[in-house]
């Protein structure tokens, strides 16, 4: 039942990722990605490789629908391999957690630095991945602050909708 209730997820995520949010206009210059909404939160029950298979193959699903060149995959992968790490340094006992990774779960401040750590991870290499240049650094910059600023705004209300009783 919890996994169903993850490929659900998952899949709402991503038409609302591909088929909304990639096509509004953001003055050109945000971008945010609330699809790692379901990689922060999937159970830490998988091993650590399968966690980076399901990172690959989602960032590789928002990569044909928006026509990048494994930019999402790459993102995806590293948030997978850093989450673990990430948990680990934030619970001390990561074991306890028997389903999905939520406020509830791991508490609301650990799942709020969980979420941004991520959240920097990916926006990062995202934007710098798809500018490839420092040649207008500026530019690149504001648009990792403001892609990061309002992907957090919508996973972190997002998961404050989901963990309320």
């Amino acid at each position: 039942m919890e996994w169903i209730k993850q490929l659900i997820r998952l899949i709402i995520a991503l038409f609302l990722q591909v088929l909304l949010i990639d096509r509004l206009q953001w003055l050109g210059i945000c971008h945010p990605q609330i699809y790692i909404i379901c990689l922060i939160m999937m159970p830490i029950r998988l091993p650590h490789w399968a966690d980076i298979l399901m990172g690959a193959f989602v960032g590789l699903i928002v990569d044909i629908c928006s026509n990048t060149i494994g930019i999402h995959m790459a993102a995806s992968v590293a948030v997978m391999y850093f989450r673990r790490l990430m948990i680990n340094s934030l619970i001390a006992e990561p074991e306890r957690i028997a389903g999905e990774i939520t406020s509830a779960s791991i508490g609301t401040i650990s799942m709020w630095k969980l979420m941004t750590s991520m959240t920097a991870v990916h926006v990062l290499m995202v934007t710098m991945l798809s500018a490839w240049s420092f040649h207008h650094f500026l530019w690149t910059f504001l648009s990792i602050i403001v892609s990061y600023i309002l992907t957090i705004i919508l996973i972190g209300g997002y998961d404050m909708i989901h963990s309320r009783p």
